[in-house]
């Protein structure tokens, strides 16, 4: 996977360094506040949108200039769609997961549950539809969107106790968000929304018993093995997560397509430089678990498939609702169908 991704990226750095040199119309300078939905030293989100910005400082020579902003420093890290929308913030770096409750088809772009690995769901993205359908979601509320950040499989999740049986799971408070929330609520368990502040304190303090989060690196960095000794890998929920640059639609337009492509182009580069800068640290979080008395446990055959079954059920109770969701879930079906030849022989 990485081998493909690696040159994907390369050819994206190519072009770009390509298009700087090619003799270009004189064109006003771009500036671009943009506001970060996480802490800038954070693995793989915060990290990620540090990495584009300042490469797109230095490739564009000052043709497309970025202020970086972490979380909170302008606006609250759940109101950048909002901003960037009313144009008070020219853009975010953030997750489409975060305007979910607004706009619930989008949630298929951040990361489904029994969805595509990284390398497929870019390929949807960008050769199956799917961007294009994001940005018609997204146009209408007078945004553009652009995918780039990728991360690799969470985990599973951090547990009191051990879950082995769909029984364990009933009545458990659980820290879930989005669609796989939804999926644990129809295994029985009481599944609670809170902000990635509020969650060690509560599952120290025993007001939830478990939590799902991110990958290795990240929830290392957050300290939940200090606190729960049951760590489940990999994850079902989210095989692959997408974060997006979101712009301002008057601002995008108002760019030239140097100045466009260039954006585009650093996001692509900036998935590669993301899904591959924290793979060393997943393991090293993982040993480092295991060092302070974690088990790293696996959900058994018969959870797992109770847990797709039930995301099935979610799936079409969502496309029942909403029919931008039905539109993006067919798309993102009829693409996984299409390739399944390959996809299954690939990843044998």
């Amino acid at each position: 996977m990485f081998r493909s991704m690696k040159t994907t990226g390369l050819v994206a750095v190519a072009l770009a360094i390509g298009a700087m040199g090619a003799p270009v119309q004189a064109q006003d300078a771009v500036s671009l506040n943009v506001q970060s939905a996480w802490p800038l030293s954070l693995p793989a989100s915060g990290r990620d949108a540090q990495h584009f910005a300042d490469a797109i400082n230095t490739a564009s020579a000052g043709n497309v200039e970025i202020e970086l902003y972490g979380a909170g420093k302008l606006v609250p890290s759940l109101e950048i769609f909002d901003a960037v929308q009313r144009g008070t913030l020219d853009a975010g770096y953030t997750s489409p997961l975060y305007v979910a409750g607004k706009f619930p088809a989008v949630q298929l772009f951040g990361g489904v549950p029994f969805g595509p690995d990284a390398f497929e769901y870019l390929g949807w993205i960008y050769n199956g539809g799917g961007l294009d359908i994001w940005r018609e979601i997204y146009a209408q509320q007078g945004v553009v969107t652009v995918p780039c950040g990728l991360m690799d499989s969470e985990a599973g999740g951090w547990y009191k106790k051990p879950i082995e049986t769909q029984a364990d799971l009933e009545g458990m408070k659980l820290r879930f968000a989005g669609l796989a929330g939804e999926v644990m609520k129809k295994m029985g368990a009481s599944v609670v929304l809170l902000a990635g502040g509020d969650i060690y304190p509560n599952l120290e303090r025993g007001v939830i018993d478990g939590t799902e989060f991110s990958m290795p690196a990240i929830d290392a960095s957050v300290g939940f093995d200090d606190v729960a000794k049951n760590y489940y890998l990999p994850g079902w929920h989210q095989p692959a997560a997408i974060n997006e640059l979101i712009i301002n639609k008057a601002k995008w337009d108002a760019m030239s397509d140097a100045q466009r492509e260039l954006i585009e182009l650093t996001c692509r580069e900036t998935m590669l430089w993301g899904v591959t800068s924290t793979m060393t640290e997943n393991a090293e979080a993982v040993e480092s678990f295991k060092e302070n008395g974690v088990e790293i446990r696996q959900f058994s055959p018969e959870l797992l498939e109770a847990f797709q079954e039930k995301t099935e059920e979610v799936m079409q109770e969502q496309a029942a609702k909403d029919e931008n969701f039905k539109r993006v879930w067919d798309s993102l079906q009829a693409y996984r169908d299409k390739n399944a030849a390959w996809v299954e022989v690939r990843t044998d």
